[in-house]
């Protein structure tokens, strides 16, 4: 059974120990067809999401790079120039994720970035917009345990009317976006070896 075409977002590592390594980690996904990265720091980390989003933007040219707003509190000026800057880096692939009250605001700032509306209920969900078209469900799913469970996972996405997953990182996700017809079970990668 084939899984139907679904645009894969890949979760990143929320508290990288090695930069370096995520960095290398998040273009490895990339190269291997991830269609987004998402970028969500715990807030315990220290890390600014669109800090983090600027040098993914000079590491990658193709996939889209998501990440929710910072907090509120940043004065509206140098969110919107911290936003424009990133939305040049990237060409165009910044995408904001964030609860339908605050991505209004946020869209606002970053006219013609994609748009990502949380979704109430769980697991998250998104709801993507891009530009003036159509809405797109992204669903989220667990990290997949083998080849057949990463088949039905997207077939369920699909019959459930999603348009895309997100899938946190890991050894296997990043084996099965590279391999995805090798019926093997390779364990042994390490993200960081691209």
């Amino acid at each position: 059974m084939n899984a139907p075409a679904l645009e894969v977002g890949v979760l990143l590592a929320p508290r990288p120990e090695e930069l370096g390594e995520w960095l290398a980690d998040a273009r490895a996904f990339e190269a291997a067809g991830a269609a987004a990265l998402w970028v969500d720091p715990d807030p315990e980390s220290g890390l600014d999401p669109f800090a983090l989003l600027a040098a993914l933007a000079a590491l990658t040219s193709e996939a889209l790079l998501v990440a929710p707003p910072p907090a509120a509190d940043r004065p509206v000026a140098a969110l919107a120039a911290t936003l424009a800057t990133v939305a040049r880096l990237s060409h165009g692939r910044l995408a904001l994720a964030a609860d339908a009250d605050r991505l209004g605001e946020l869209t606002a700032l970053a006219p013609g970035c994609d748009a990502f509306r949380r979704l109430p209920g769980t697991p998250p969900a998104f709801e993507r917009r891009r530009g003036e078209g159509d809405a797109e469900r992204w669903v989220q799913t667990a990290p997949p345990e083998s080849r057949a469970a990463w088949r039905l996972a997207l077939a369920e996405a699909a019959e459930r009317g999603a348009g895309g997953v997100l899938v946190p990182a890991g050894p296997r996700l990043l084996d099965l976006l590279r391999n995805p017809d090798d019926p093997g079970d390779r364990r042994d990668l390490h993200l960081a070896q691209g």
